[in-house]
């Protein structure tokens, strides 16, 4: 890559400072003419899955409506669409931000942090405004004992002094959904109904919003999902949840556009491949739709600009497109697919979604913690993390799917995990990845098969209420999704007029020089079924061979995979200055294809968890 970085916009990477990101001029995505948007709903929710750009959006809020940056406002909004054509209420408010994203997770230590949390903002706000505010009252917000009580004094103290408030809540839920998932639901109950402290502040908001001349102007809320609202104040009964709203539905994210410039802009200054980088954003981070299966499809804003700031800064193609914070994020999840060391009802919805790669329940738009073992909320509740998207729907329920390769590789990670709660499988999960690069390079897949049947077998009998064959299938896939390494696993996949069971697409991408590639076809018997003769079993075989050869057979796959022996004539990839506005995805049946991976064609016969075929065709 070349080194013209002199004078690069920086990408600011883990920064949600809006000011800082304006100072530094780094390079930022302008949604400020949402504004106007929002102003039309005086106390808005709004939910968006983690690492998507809801924290900026506050800064950006508070930045705006703050009486105290009036002075600032053409150094932080020159150059943006609402700085252009600000409105009526810019600058207009006090401004009060509560950050809760950081709050102790420890259900011992949680009450105390969050009063430490709400106290330090309340009594940062006294300091403030102490010249705006009549005499006595930020004394008075200052002595007061608690968050709540502070909370109280600064409602009577706007009154007196005749000023409005604007409030702000960013990342409400993140530590109530760690206790739910890490500490289970009495712990999490405890915390959010009755007469808990975070109800208790919940509470308070509403009074700020309720009572006679109430200084509450404006609020805004961030979160994940409406599950912990739900809980601690009977669904949101003091504003409008703007979630689903067609209007908001890019109000965080990157859009294709977005992308584009993106790419454009550091492959012409860097001298890396755009349409590369392209591919990957749409591969991997892209495709979030909020509301509607029409919606705008957005990309993770965070996950968008750590894969730019790593190939800016490093000058290489990052070998892992995961953010390892989404990781953690998502870990917490496998929690809510077992109860004690058992799988439950949530954990067949993870399985269906993993072998379909798709879900169709009615959305929820509210639900409580209590209800999550109802296939339709807890499916609603991948939706609201950010772990499907909505694909389409019809006859009154949602379709969902995966967005993205990240979050298929998350979502199946789960079901090893959730495994590996009730029967050690995590060490080989890295075997199966070790054995699949051996497989890319030297065509040997025998060593990843024989630990998939290994672990099929150990966990088909500590299932309950087994199916068995999906048992089997479940299990292959997410254990090949977890260890993916070098291929896109597809399961179910359309070739040659069929559906194949199992696919290992190599990622040409990234490992160009991948050797080869396999489509595996799976038959089941059930445990209780005689033992297949020789000639049952060879019966069976010809079916999966017939199966193989229609798959096999199909142009389209060979050549988006380079299988050998079909070929395809050789193109260069276009500049990576070409302008990206108008950006179509590579075609990789003629980019730069070789005709060179090799087609392993693999048939396994299952008689209950027992593999009794594993063989290449």
């Amino acid at each position: 890559m070349n080194d013209n970085t002199d004078n690069l916009r920086p990408i600011l990477y883990g920064v949600s400072d809006y000011a800082e990101i304006r100072k530094s001029n780094a390079w930022f995505v302008d949604r400020t003419a949402k504004i106007r948007d929002l102003e039309k709903v005086r106390y808005a929710l709004f939910l968006r899955p983690r690492r998507f750009g809801k924290s900026l959006l506050t800064s950006i809020l508070e930045a705006y409506y703050d009486i105290d940056c009036a002075s600032r406002f053409e150094e932080l909004f020159a150059g943006t669409d609402i700085g252009a054509n600000p409105t009526e209420e810019h600058n207009k408010y006090l401004v009060i931000r509560f950050d809760f994203s950081s709050v102790d997770k420890d259900v011992s230590r949680v009450q105390s942090d969050f009063d430490y949390k709400v106290s330090s903002q309340c009594d940062f706000f006294a300091r403030k405004y102490r010249g705006r505010l009549r005499e006595g009252v930020s004394e008075r917000i200052l002595a007061a004992p608690d968050g709540g009580k502070k909370l109280a004094e600064i409602m009577l103290g706007l009154k007196e002094s005749g000023q409005e408030l604007y409030a702000i809540v960013d990342e409400y839920d993140n530590f109530t959904n760690t206790i739910l998932a890490e500490s289970g639901l009495k712990a999490y109950t405890d915390l959010c109904h009755g007469d808990g402290f975070f109800k208790q502040f919940f509470t308070e908001l509403k009074t700020l919003t309720t009572s006679l001349d109430a200084p509450l102007k404006r609020l805004f809320i961030t979160g994940v999902s409406p599950v912990t609202m739900d809980d601690v104040t009977s669904g949101f009964n003091i504003g409008t949840n703007i979630s689903l709203d067609s209007v908001f539905d890019d109000l965080t994210g990157f859009r294709h556009d977005d992308l584009c410039a993106m790419a454009d802009y550091y492959a012409s200054q860097c001298g890396f491949d755009a349409r590369k980088a392209m591919e990957v954003c749409l591969d991997w981070f892209d495709n979030y739709r909020f509301g509607a299966a029409d919606a705008t499809p957005v990309a993770n804003t965070t996950l968008v600009l750590n894969f730019f700031d790593k190939l800016v800064r490093t000058g290489k193609w990052p070998s892992d497109y995961i953010d390892e914070n989404l990781r953690t994020d998502y870990a917490k999840i496998r929690h809510l697919v077992t109860l004690n060391r058992r799988l439950n009802g949530n954990f067949r919805v993870l399985e269906t979604l993993m072998e379909t790669e798709t879900l169709s329940e009615r959305l929820a738009k509210s639900f409580q913690a209590k209800e999550l073992s109802q296939k339709e909320n807890f499916t609603s509740l991948l939706y609201w993390f950010g772990i499907t998207t909505i694909t389409g729907g019809e006859r009154g329920r949602t379709r969902f799917g995966i967005p993205n390769e990240t979050l298929k590789q998350l979502a199946a990670k789960m079901i090893p995990d959730a495994y590996a709660d009730i029967h050690q499988i995590d060490g080989r999960v890295l075997a199966i990845n070790d054995a699949l690069v051996d497989f890319s390079f030297d065509g040997t897949w025998r060593k990843f098969t024989d630990i998939l049947a290994e672990i099929v077998k150990e966990n088909f009998r500590v299932r309950d209420s087994i199916d068995g064959e999906k048992t089997v299938q479940s299990t292959m896939v997410a254990l090949l999704v977890a260890a993916a390494g070098p291929y896109f696993v597809h399961h179910e996949g359309e070739a040659g007029g069929g559906f194949y069971d199992i696919a290992l697409e190599p990622r040409l991408l990234d490992w160009p020089d991948i050797a080869h590639a396999a489509i595996i076809e799976l038959k089941y018997l059930k445990p209780g079924d005689p033992e297949p003769t020789p000639d049952a079993l060879a019966a069976i075989k010809a079916e999966a061979i017939r199966e193989l050869d229609r798959y096999s057979a199909d142009t389209a796959l060979a050549a988006k995979w380079r299988l050998r022996p079909v070929g395809s004539p050789t193109s260069k990839v276009e500049s990576p200055t070409t302008n990206l506005s108008t950006f179509q995805p590579l075609n990789l049946s003629t980019d730069g294809a070789t005709g060179s991976v090799i087609l392993h064609r693999l048939v396994l016969v299952f008689r209950g968890g027992d593999c009794i075929l594993c063989e290449e065709v």
